[in-house]
């Protein structure tokens, strides 16, 4: 499940054909939040574009299932110091606490099952009044063009979530609050800054 290596030569295109820089813009959003001495974990980065707007930082840990995605994310590590890793993250076993973790596009790929073990896995690696950024797509919104987004991943990305689910809820229930949050894309697209409690 949840397989893009088919997709990953034209997902940069592709999104940039039916939402145009707002998914770049979501994503870069909250990266001035980084202090230099953070160490950040970024999961289901895809490509990598988010590298390349990256602030001076300790340490990166770029956690990526697909081989294609995580080989054109090396294109774009710049110098920054990032230690990418192939690898799933309900398998992942981390042996660090981090200040930052980020998910871009990433916990909408799971039912709901997966996403709940993934939101406590995550608090449980976040260090204390650490920071969270979850940028995603808002349920409610565009139902139509959704449903056909979610078709096409379902079928040439083997998704695992066949629909949007609120994923706010989801990220509250599991031990975080909001501190900051900004919409994109006529409020399709969210970006969310949580905090650690």
């Amino acid at each position: 499940m949840n397989n893009f290596n088919f997709i990953a030569p034209f997902y940069d295109r592709l999104a940039r054909l039916v939402f145009g820089d707002s998914i770049e813009e979501a994503t870069k959003h909250f990266l001035n939040e980084i202090q230099e001495d953070s160490e950040v974990l970024i999961l289901g980065g895809g490509t990598g574009k988010i590298l390349t707007q990256f602030p001076s930082c300790k340490q990166v840990t770029y956690l990526e299932k697909s081989k294609e995605m995580l080989s054109r994310a090396k294109a774009h590590k710049a110098d920054l110091n990032v230690d990418f890793i192939k690898e799933d993250f309900l398998t992942f076993d981390s042996k660090r606490t981090y200040d930052f973790v980020i998910c871009p596009f990433f916990l909408d790929c799971f039912h709901e099952k997966h996403l709940t073990e993934a939101l406590d896995k995550i608090h449980k690696i976040i260090k204390l009044n650490g920071k969270l950024v979850v940028i995603d797509f808002q349920p409610n919104k565009m139902q139509l063009l959704m449903r056909l987004m979610h078709l096409f991943f379902s079928v040439f990305a083997s998704l695992e979530s066949k629909k949007l689910k609120n994923i706010n809820r989801f990220t509250l229930q599991n031990r975080f609050e909001i501190e900051k949050e900004e919409f994109f894309h006529k409020n399709m697209i969210f970006s969310r800054l949580y905090r650690n409690l």
